[in-house]
């Protein structure tokens, strides 16, 4: 049983660092259209959409979690045999601590892929907010200046034109309009 345990830590580890290498470097990342054996996608069968939801189990099942399965299966079976434990205690032990691996790193995977975000700021959100101004904004029709604005719990620096005369810096100003070349158009805030 020794040989088993040792062949799955082994194998199981270096899989593991090999996929923290690639994916430190940029390869093989998942991509949202799947990635494990059990995405939630729907695909397309003789003109019908067909979906793929499958068992809580299967779900579980990928690459990374496969080889922390064998890693950890394996790790702690050479650890609990040699430390004199019971074959039965030993594979209860090894199957249990990688049965946890699996469902933990499972669950980080899905808690990660969550965190996507295209990251795209849409500026008409900002229009009614107020905004400080970064860089001089001069009089209307002489240029831009720049405001600093929360858009979509982020702070963005913005292009802006006046509606009226001179804003200087450190002024708080109103987002009236978003031009068509996502210049934001302000207003002097109203004390």
């Amino acid at each position: 049983m020794a040989t088993v345990f040792q062949y799955c830590a082994v194998l199981g580890g270096a899989l593991l660092v090999l996929q923290f290498l690639l994916l430190l470097f940029g390869v093989g990342a998942d991509h949202a259209s799947g990635g494990d054996l059990g995405g939630h996608g729907a695909g397309h069968v003789g003109g019908h959409e067909v979906g793929h939801d499958q068992s809580s189990f299967l779900r579980l099942i990928s690459l990374q979690t496969l080889t922390t399965f064998a890693t950890f299966f394996g790790l702690v079976g050479l650890c609990t045999e040699s430390a004199g434990w019971s074959p039965v205690s030993v594979a209860v032990a090894a199957a249990a601590a990688g049965v946890a691996a699996l469902w933990f790193v499972a669950r980080s995977m899905r808690a990660l892929s969550q965190l996507h975000s295209a990251g795209n700021v849409d500026l008409q959100n900002a229009v009614g907010s107020d905004a400080k101004v970064y860089l001089r904004i001069p009089a209307a029709g002489h240029g831009h200046g720049r405001v600093l604005v929360n858009v979509q719990q982020r702070t963005v620096e913005c292009p802006a034109v006046s509606r009226g005369g001179e804003i200087p810096t450190g002024a708080v100003v109103r987002v009236c309009a978003r031009a068509d070349d996502d210049v934001l158009v302000v207003e002097p805030a109203a004390p």
